[in-house]
Formats: structure tokens, C-alpha cells, sequence
């Protein structure tokens, strides 16, 4: 067996590298800036517009869709709920984790601001990773919501093939 190299792999590889070690030249830096970020006091309002122009996005694009079967919502309330609800939850999802990540990032990276007290390391270390999860399975969600509704397929309508058509019958006489 012939071995390759994997080029996408190769290329995300030299890329974590690169940004590894720009994080290590600019560590103080990096850290302000996403404390910054996190401080922005427009941060859940610019969240929320995100997630509600996705889901409203895709809303409009899935609207007259007959054949369009996701989720448990949509079977008993149609479209608009399911994309309602949607946008709901993952902005609270998104905020709700940007701000425990908040108190977390400046509590661990900064320690000049207590946010959880009486809570041990291993704590806050799960809390990080449970809120980076959510904030990214939210925003996600978001992406891949506005996504499915910009980028247009390029197939047909189905039309059933009749009996009469093909000439073909499934009966044996």
C-alpha cells in the first residue's frame, strides 16, 4: 500500500502552528483583547441579532418547503414555531455561555475579579469547557442555519413514474 500525505491535514496542522506561536508572542495582548470582547457591553445584543437573523433567514427560505421534516416542534406547530423556538434557544444557550465564560476567562486568566467563589479549579475548568461547547454548538447551529438557506441545491422536483408510463406492470396476469 502506497502511503500520501494528507494536505488538508498538513495545511491545519502548519496553520494550529502559526497560531500557536503568535499566541505565544502575543499572549498578553490575545488575552485583553478576548477580555475585551467578553466586557463589550452591546455582546448579547449583537449574540441575539446573529442567532434571530439565521433562524429567520432559514425561516424564509423553508416556509413553502411541503417536504421540510425537522424537528419535534415543526411536526406539531409547523415551520415558524420550529424556527421561533430554535432562535430561543440557542441565544439563550449563546449568551447564557458567554456569560459564565466571561466571569471564568477574567477569573482564571486574570484573577483580578472573583465571579464563582467557593468553587474549586476543576470546577471552573468544567464550566469552560461546557460553556465553549455551547457557545460553539449555538453559533453552529446558527451558521449552519443561514447556510442551508443561502446555498440553493441543484436538483429537481421528483415526479412518480405510472404504470401506464413504462408500460410495465407489477401484476402477473
Amino acid at each position: 500500500m502506497q502511503k500520501r500525505i494528507n494536505i488538508w491535514l498538513l495545511f491545519v496542522m502548519l496553520f494550529l502552528l502559526f497560531l500557536s506561536v503568535i499566541y505565544m508572542l502575543n499572549q498578553k495582548s490575545i488575552n485583553l483583547g478576548v477580555r475585551y470582547i467578553l466586557e463589550w457591553d452591546k455582546l448579547n445584543l449583537a449574540i441575539w441579532l446573529w442567532v434571530s437573523i439565521s433562524f429567520f433567514i432559514h425561516y424564509l427560505s423553508e416556509k413553502d418547503n411541503k417536504n421540510y421534516y425537522s424537528g419535534l416542534i415543526y411536526k406539531d406547530f409547523g415551520i415558524f414555531a420550529d424556527s421561533f423556538f430554535a432562535a430561543i434557544t440557542y441565544g439563550l444557550a449563546a449568551t447564557t455561555s458567554t456569560a459564565i465564560l466571561k466571569g471564568v476567562y477574567i477569573q482564571q486568566f486574570f484573577g483580578d475579579v472573583v465571579y464563582f467563589n467557593n468553587f474549586s479549579s476543576i470546577d471552573i475548568s468544567s464550566m469552560l469547557v461546557v460553556c465553549i461547547f455551547l457557545f460553539g454548538y449555538s453559533s453552529w447551529a446558527s451558521l449552519k442555519a443561514i447556510g442551508n438557506a443561502i446555498v440553493v441545491g441543484n436538483s429537481e422536483e421528483a415526479v412518480p413514474v405510472h404504470e401506464e408510463n413504462t408500460g410495465f406492470s407489477i401484476d402477473a396476469k
